[in-house]
């Protein structure tokens, strides 16, 4: 069953307008509007806050393939956005590591032994920081694999996002 079929009859199954509907669940009745038109669809909480106000299974909606194709978008989305703070994080702190490396060894006078180590540190780190970069983005553009009209991918720190 389509969900768009599934709101309006569970709506008029308790006797309430979209209205009503909407503000109990602090929506826009013209949101709600849309989803019983089939125009578009809701986000997955809100899914799941629709099923729990309506007491209905989600399954009863499984047969909706656009509706399911949209929750798989949404959960690959949600991972994406998980895997996006942790890869930002750990460049963010192997990038710190590096520029205090760097900087230490150009202030203090180390001794050569001392200077060499620290040296072969920072080309690891740096080593690592690029290996971790080359996989994050290969993470984040698995899907526009050989694809020309890629997104141009630009991170947070520059303010371009």
């Amino acid at each position: 069953m389509k969900l768009s079929e599934v709101l309006v009859s569970e709506r008029h199954k308790v006797g309430k307008t979209q209205q009503n509907v909407a503000g109990d669940l602090f929506l826009t009745r013209q949101s709600f509007s849309n989803w019983e038109n089939g125009k578009n669809f809701p986000n997955i909480p809100t899914l799941i806050k629709l099923s729990n106000y309506y007491v209905f299974s989600l399954d009863t909606i499984k047969g909706d393939e656009y509706l399911m194709k949209q929750v798989k978008k949404d959960y690959e989305l949600i991972n994406l956005k998980k895997a996006n703070k942790k890869y930002s994080l750990t460049l963010t702190v192997l990038l710190v590591i590096i520029i205090l490396m760097a900087i230490s060894i150009s202030i203090f006078r180390f001794s050569i032994p001392v200077t060499k180590f620290l040296t072969i540190i920072l080309l690891i780190l740096s080593s690592v920081l690029i290996l971790l970069s080359y996989k994050f983005l290969k993470f984040v553009y698995k899907d526009y694999k050989g694809d020309k009209n890629a997104p141009l991918w630009v991170p947070k720190g520059f303010g371009m996002v």
